[in-house]
């Protein structure tokens, strides 16, 4: 991975990090506090109608963001920065008459078909998918740019505009009306302050026309980013809460493959920071020549690897203690499915890099074939283990179809374009990722109180540490790449970012 291209992953890993960790933290605050105030049974409907605006904003917007998001960089890193604005003003145009006419019609189908009794919290949470919609393509432009940090302060202020209102909501007594009510007011905050960030830069551009052969390319790009939207909502997303509402009758299984799903999710964003940062750089490459792609299509994936094995699997082992301490004693059946859920989501991290790679180099046909084959798989498990199993099969129904399209999609990759896949290095993290998961599960279970969470993670994480070192898993090659990364840091971090490094990695 080239020096300039290192810096720049680094520094957009470190904006779109802070970004997250607010996010992490607002997941972690606000769902908990509305959980432990609302109780599973009462919060089954609204997490079901949260995740279906949510799918419908993200499908509604027809693969436009990626689109947009994939030809400015392309143009912005060939000096045709008229081209990149129209393409930015084009896509945005097409975007706000997507999001009027999908609030419209999911406005009408919930007046018409949807409970009369939770009407109040459907119309608010339709109103959410206008501002997210929208909200895409100005975030995507920015990403284009490769300059992350002007999304972060729009999502920072959103967030903690949406915690805050949700809090308030709550202990005003506004009830689930008030929490659907903060969900419509910070992404409307976030999407304008983002507006507003994309004018700044690209405001004083002079438009240049589109070539003709360019908007074809546009237009099918954009109709395979929507075919995988659909299909990514099958595999990678939350339908199996359609099967769930429909094959189980215990409200409460929605509420705790929900929330654990999104808690995962949460999590998992730690290491897609460095991976989207790595993905922008991708479409930044393609449009200054190919060739280390291949290269970093693995090194993003070792790299998100190393960062979501210990986070996921030491969630997987302190997830009991964890729930109960957090949500309390009516989310105990939710232990299980959260520890299946997030074990089951580590192929998902794996996946980023290839995918990303297909999708830059205009090879995302297959991820629509092998997407309609895990979709299928996803069914029939959700068909078949739901009824029986609630949350927890629904989990599994999950995160074996991940796993396929993972497995899938890197089997394509090599396939392509034959990169040298360093499978002794992901061999020797996940050595270290299982000495973690057993000096964690060891500590709980001889410490089982709350305080054994903490001597859970204490344990994990000095053997996963010491066996990244001992293993060799981190070469002198890496070391100096993740200095690189400690730049970005604070002055007063940067010595102690270096001597973990120095710790972690071997220097020769």
């Amino acid at each position: 991975m080239p020096a300039d291209n290192t810096q720049t992953i680094a520094r957009n890993s470190f904006w779109y990090g802070i970004e997250l960790l607010f996010s992490l933290l607002g997941a972690l605050i606000a769902p908990i506090v509305v959980a432990r105030a609302i109780g599973p049974e009462r919060l089954g409907y609204f997490s079901y109608m949260v995740w279906l605006t949510n799918i419908t904003a993200t499908v509604g917007a027809l693969g436009l963001p990626l689109t947009a998001r994939k030809y400015m960089a392309e143009y912005l890193n060939r000096g045709e920065s008229g081209v990149a604005r129209s393409i930015y003003q084009a896509t945005l145009r097409l975007q706000l008459w997507i999001a009027a006419a999908v609030s419209a019609a999911a406005l009408l189908l919930v007046l018409a078909f949807g409970d009369p009794g939770q009407r109040l919290i459907s119309v608010l949470l339709v109103m959410n998918m206008a501002p997210r919609t929208i909200g895409f393509v100005p975030s995507q432009a920015n990403n284009a740019a490769e300059s992350m940090r002007r999304n972060t302060g729009a999502s920072l202020l959103g967030g903690l505009f949406t915690v805050g209102l949700t809090l308030f909501a709550l202990w005003a007594g506004w009830d689930l009306p008030g929490v659907a009510a903060a969900t419509v007011a910070g992404p409307a905050l976030e999407t304008v302050l983002k507006l507003r960030s994309v004018e700044r830069w690209l405001g004083g551009v002079t438009p240049a026309a589109i070539p003709a052969d360019l908007r074809r390319q546009m237009f099918v790009y954009s109709g395979q980013g929507l075919a995988l939207m659909l299909l990514n909502v099958v595999v990678w997303d939350r339908s199996d809460m359609v099967f769930l509402k429909w094959l189980n009758a215990d409200l409460r299984q929605l509420t705790f493959f929900s929330t654990a799903f999104n808690l995962t999710e949460r999590v998992l964003q730690i290491p897609n920071a460095f991976g989207n940062a790595v993905g922008i750089t991708m479409m930044a490459q393609y449009g200054r020549g190919e060739e280390k792609l291949r290269v970093l299509a693995v090194d993003g994936a070792r790299y998100a690897f190393l960062i979501a094995l210990p986070l996921l699997a030491g969630t997987a082992c302190v997830s009991g203690p964890a729930i109960l301490l957090l949500y309390g004693e009516r989310f105990r059946p939710m232990i299980p499915v959260l520890t299946a859920v997030t074990l089951l989501a580590i192929p998902k991290a794996l996946a980023a890099s290839p995918t990303l790679l297909l999708q830059t180099t205009r090879n995302q046909g297959f991820l629509v074939v092998w997407g309609c084959v895990c979709g299928a798989i996803d069914v029939a498990l959700d068909i078949l283990l739901t009824p029986h199993y609630g949350a927890l099969g629904a989990a599994i129904a999950n995160g074996t179809a991940q796993t396929a399209g993972a497995v899938g999609v890197w089997w394509w990759v090599y396939r392509l374009f034959r990169p040298d896949l360093r499978l002794a290095a992901f061999g020797k993290i996940a050595i270290a990722g299982l000495g973690m998961a057993a000096a964690a599960t060891i500590a709980g279970w001889a410490i089982p109180t709350y305080a054994g969470v903490a001597a859970s993670i204490l344990a994990g994480a000095l053997v996963w540490f010491a066996l990244l070192r001992g293993t060799g898993a981190l070469d002198a090659t890496d070391a100096q790449r993740f200095r690189n990364v400690g730049r970005v840091l604070p002055g007063r971090l940067r010595p102690a970012w270096d001597g973990l490094v120095g710790m972690i990695a071997r220097q020769s």
